[in-house]
């Protein structure tokens, strides 16, 4: 079958699915003279470049809107931003990065989350704190191991919420003995 890929080129795969395991994704396999690979493409893209295939996406739901935040509080097995007022259990199954911070870098699936608190699937390495800013996206896989490529979401939205300041280093006069 012949698709238009997310670079917009002209592409034959083997087959396009659902992915339970990525919701708001189709997998598309593809196979050529030396390998046979996977990849994942969003939805809403995907139709975008090919809307004649419209019927592979039938019955799916758009995934919810990614979210930047900082964090209020947090516990063991939570984090708290108080700002927010989610639907409750809309982000289930959803990897939250903390991306800076205390704790930066861990990544935990939401369990449950409820208009302001979402619940993790295991403790927190180091905890997040009110230094510590979140990112829920389907785009977070394991930094450590993959990088981390966020193309969606706007980090300047959240440096203004944070209202970064940029101050000078004090210098410390030294006398100097010779």
């Amino acid at each position: 079958m012949t698709i238009i890929d997310i670079n917009g080129e002209e592409r034959n795969c083997q087959s396009i699915r659902l992915d339970s395991g990525w919701p708001g994704y189709l997998k598309i396999h593809f196979r050529n003279e030396k390998r046979s690979y996977d990849q994942w493409y969003p939805i809403s893209d995907f139709l975008k470049n090919n809307p004649n295939l419209s019927h592979l996406a039938e019955g799916t739901t758009t995934p919810p809107d990614e979210v930047v935040g900082i964090v209020t509080s947090s516990e063991d097995i939570s984090l708290t931003d108080s700002n927010q007022d989610w639907k409750n259990n809309l982000y289930s199954g959803i990897p939250v990065w903390i991306s800076r911070g205390n704790g930066e870098g861990q990544v935990r699936t939401v369990v449950y989350n409820n208009q302001t608190t979402l619940t993790i699937d295991k403790k927190w390495d180091n905890a997040p704190d009110t230094t510590s800013q979140f990112i829920i996206s389907y785009n977070v896989h394991n930094p450590q191991v993959e990088g981390n490529v966020l193309p969606q979401i706007n980090q300047e939205k959240l440096d203004k919420k944070i209202k970064v300041k940029k101050t000078k280093p004090k210098l410390k006069k030294v006398k100097l003995l010779y």
